[in-house]
């Protein structure tokens, strides 16, 4: 797991690293493009989870007719078999979908004592997982803002952070977003969706291409406000 997440064990020590690598083992998942069905995944339900090593997965929460989703791509933790549907006021129900075909480490409760020695990897899943949760305090930060043609901007420059790639004066977000999921992602509806984005691109904002989507303009003002407050939390990361 050190050799396929090196930061997972970074703030191991020297002395003991070359235990950890050996110690540190665990099964990996493929998970081809298309609905993903998460049933047979109870022996992980003791352990710390599943770990995306590579891909981009989308989770769709459905309330009456209402959709929501989010992204979540290498480094996040998942535990899809955790669900509030059962006891919540609010019925809802989730599905998984990968985006790009995955893979993820079956981080199960072998795997929890055998990284047990090292208390450093615990403490780096934990944070992931608290990552994943502001990255979606910033989606509802995006999804507040009144215009579509702003939610989309901000949602663009979002990704970009976590995986985007930047090639000379432009950024490109290797992500295959439909209109449809756009719409998911900033609570908006598909039509309302393809008008904003036409108009980002008459703008030459953005522009999409066959692996994704090429951002050209600059970070939005607003974003670069959520950015500086993700920054005092250790949120912001630097673009690839």
């Amino acid at each position: 797991m050190l050799r396929l997440d090196p930061d997972l064990g970074a703030a191991v020590g020297d002395d003991r690293r070359e235990l950890a690598l050996r110690s540190c083992v665990a099964e990996v998942l493929d998970i081809p493009r298309g609905e993903w069905q998460i049933d047979g995944l109870e022996q992980v339900q003791n352990g710390f989870g599943l770990l995306v090593l590579s891909g981009i997965l989308c989770r769709r929460v459905v309330q009456s007719e209402r959709y929501g989703a989010e992204l979540v791509g290498p480094g996040d933790l998942l535990r899809p078999w955790d669900r509030i549907g059962e006891w919540s006021t609010i019925p809802t129900e989730s599905s998984w979908t990968a985006i790009e075909p995955a893979r993820v480490a079956v981080l199960d409760e072998e795997f929890a004592r055998r990284a047990a020695p090292f208390p450093e990897i615990g403490v780096t899943l934990v944070r992931r997982g608290l990552l994943r949760s502001r990255y979606l305090a910033i989606l509802v930060a995006i999804i507040n803002q009144r215009r579509i043609e702003t939610r989309l901007d901000m949602l663009f420059w979002h990704l970009a952070d976590r995986f985007g790639q930047v090639r000379g004066e432009w950024v490109h977000v290797p992500v295959p977003l439909t209109h449809s999921l756009l719409g998911e992602l900033v609570a908006a509806r598909r039509p309302s969706v393809t008008t904003a984005l036409s108009k980002l691109q008459d703008r030459g904002l953005v522009s999409r291409d066959r692996e994704g989507w090429r951002l050209n303009g600059s970070i939005p003002p607003e974003y670069h406000a959520l950015r500086g407050n993700g920054a005092a939390d250790g949120l912001a990361a630097p673009l690839h």
